[in-house]
Order: C-alpha cells, then structure tokens, then sequence
C-alpha cells in the first residue's frame, strides 16, 4: 500500500466512534506517569465535530476513575467492556466524559494510531453523557449530537455493523 493510500486511509477513519491512541502531553491536560515522562500515550473517541472541523476526541479512555475527584467526575464515566472490544486486552476500561477536548484533524491524521470503532449504544451514552457533564460548553453540545456514528467506512479490518 502507497503512502497517500495509508494517508487516505487514515483520514477515513476519523470519524464520530472511532478510537485512536495518540500521545499527549500536560499541554493537552494530561499527566505524563513518572517521575521523568514528558508525555502519555492515551486511548480517545471522536464524539463530535466542531464549527472549525476539529474533532472533539471526547473521551479520554482510562483504566481507573481518580479516586481523588470520584465524587465530583464518578457520574460522567462511561465503562466500555472487554468482551465487546479486543483493544482492551481483557479489561474494563472508562472513557471520561467529564470534559471534551478539542483535536485538531491534522494532529489526528498525522500522531494517532487508529484502533477500533465503538458500537451505536456505546457512543450514544458517550455523547448523552458529555452533554450532562457541568465542564461542557452549552454551544458545543449540538455538535455532539450531529454526525451519527458511522463506523461501517472506517474499519480498517473491515468490522462494522
């Protein structure tokens, strides 16, 4: 396969559902683990798409829920099982929607590694959820209810439903 064939690849993968796993950095909210790390590789969904094309990656996808703020984000987890997604490797994984984060397109296109598609019922209560989360502007909910999920053109090993 070319390189403009990956690329073209790649670009349609990036849609409402998808899940990519990219590094990050404290400048995109995240704490890098370790006393030396710069930088985290975490797991994301595409929940929705702004008025400048980007991609709201909603959901950081965690193994625990931080005890330290339970109270305050516990309502606003979303559990994903592992008999219904490979990529979790036999655990119980949250996808946090407690507060959306804006992705550019290009950084996705060209840092993240597309993983998997979430089911219609996963991404449903995903997008349900970030629209209840207090940290939600109220003028981006729209975009997360818009764009259904359409995995079916994106499975790069041809899953879907």
């Amino acid at each position: 396969m070319q390189l403009k064939e990956i690329e073209a690849l790649k670009n349609a993968a990036i849609r409402v559902g998808s899940v990519f796993k990219m590094v990050f950095y404290p400048k995109d909210g995240i704490t890098p683990k370790g006393e030396s790390a710069v930088d985290r590789t975490k797991y994301f969904v595409i929940a929705g798409i702004d008025s400048e094309g980007n991609y709201i990656g909603a959901a950081i996808i965690n193994t625990d829920i931080k005890m330290n703020f339970a109270h305050e984000i516990a309502p606003y987890q979303h559990c994903i099982y592992p008999d219904k997604y490979a990529f979790l490797n036999g655990k119980y994984r949250y996808v946090d929607c407690y507060k959306l984060r804006e992705i550019e397109k290009q950084r996705i296109a060209n840092k993240a590694e597309y993983i998997d598609c979430l089911d219609v019922d996963d991404i449903d209560k995903i997008r349900m959820l970030l629209k209840s989360s207090p940290t939600t502007d109220p003028c981006l909910t729209h975009h997360l209810m818009k764009n259904r999920l359409n995995c079916r053109i994106v499975s790069v090993d041809l899953r879907g439903y």
